[in-house]
C-alpha cells in the first residue's frame, strides 16, 4: 500500500469514528427500536433455550 492510500485509508476511519461518536448519530440509534434493551427476554428465546437445556442434560446419543 503506498503512502497516499495509506493516507486515504486512515482519513476514512478517522471520519467513520467520527461519525459514530457524533451526537446525531448516537441519537438516532437509539430511537431505532432494533437497538433498544429489552427487559425481559421473548418468550420463543426462552422456549428455544428450554429445548437446547434438554437436548444437552438428555441421554447421549455417541455410538463410539
Amino acid at each position: 500500500m503506498s503512502g497516499n492510500e495509506y493516507d486515504d485509508v486512515n482519513s476514512l476511519r478517522q471520519e467513520i469514528r467520527k461519525q459514530f461518536g457524533s451526537a446525531a448519530t448516537t441519537r438516532f440509534v437509539r430511537s431505532i427500536p432494533a437497538f433498544h434493551v429489552e427487559n425481559a427476554m421473548p418468550e420463543r428465546f426462552t422456549d428455544l433455550l428450554a429445548q437446547l437445556d434438554r437436548a444437552e442434560t438428555g441421554p447421549s446419543r455417541r455410538n463410539d
